[in-house]
């Protein structure tokens, strides 16, 4: 799903070293729209439910997002996050379908501070297991694999990662490479920025994902953070747009 990460964690743009430590819980939902190669709409909600533990040198977190979906039968929700669809089915008939997606875990290690000489640097080892029910298309009942670099100097960030996708049966996703570049800024108790995130295409004759995210956050008090979001994207693979929110409570 974005990045997906989990929504509510990755709507905090900064570092996860960086981020308040201890344990914290996350809600969030999303619904973004689009064709997604398909010439017919598909809709998707998302509410992802995220149990995250953050120390300076390393952080993990565990999300399961609960799924509606409407469109086409011949799309699924697939890789690691919301909003990718690849054509695995030959139905078009319409359907809508809800249920628990796929559980998606992470773990970050900061390889070494910002300093005069060197951005904030760290790894971080994702996998989605394929736990969503294929049969109503929430998932594609595969494992995917990611590892990504991440970087970060002042108000500029970013990573670039690959991930290995696994293949259900008569379907062969290309394992891709993916990257974000972003600018976050910091105002009191606020805080906000500007996001664009690229990945190769999984499935052959599609383009590949492009997403432009403005995000905005606010500390409501020492322990809650609310955090919302618009999405332009761009190419088959991406929503036409989408609009989301994310409220994390530090234990």
């Amino acid at each position: 799903m974005k990045k997906w990460w989990a929504l509510a964690a990755v709507l905090a743009a900064a570092p996860a070293a960086q981020a308040a430590t201890g344990y914290s819980l996350g809600v969030g939902g999303e619904y973004t729209r689009g064709d997604y190669g398909t010439g017919s709409d598909v809709s998707l909600i998302t509410v992802p439910f995220t149990l995250q533990y953050a120390e300076p040198r390393y952080a993990w977190s565990v999300s399961v997002p609960y799924l509606w979906v409407q469109g086409p039968g011949d799309v699924v929700v697939s890789s690691s996050g919301p909003g990718r669809f690849s054509p695995t089915r030959s139905s078009t008939a319409t359907r809508t379908d809800s249920g628990l997606g796929d559980v998606t875990a992470s773990g970050t290690l900061r390889l070494w501070e910002e300093s005069a000489r060197r951005p904030w640097m760290a790894v971080t080892a994702k996998v989605k297991l394929g736990t969503a029910d294929e049969a109503r298309r929430l998932g594609t009942g595969e494992n995917d694999y990611s590892l990504q670099l991440e970087l970060a100097r002042e108000a500029l960030y970013g990573h670039v990662g690959y991930k290995v996708l696994g293949d259900p049966a008569g379907v062969n996703y290309n394992d891709i490479w993916y990257g974000t570049a972003g600018f976050n800024f910091f105002a009191g108790r606020a805080d906000g920025g500007v996001e664009l995130y690229a990945e190769q295409a999984a499935v052959d004759g599609l383009d590949g994902k492009r997403e432009l995210v403005l995000y905005l956050g606010r500390a409501l008090d020492g322990k809650t953070r609310l955090t919302g979001h618009l999405l332009k994207g761009f190419g088959d693979a991406s929503p036409d747009w989408g609009v989301g929110v994310a409220l994390r409570y530090a234990l």
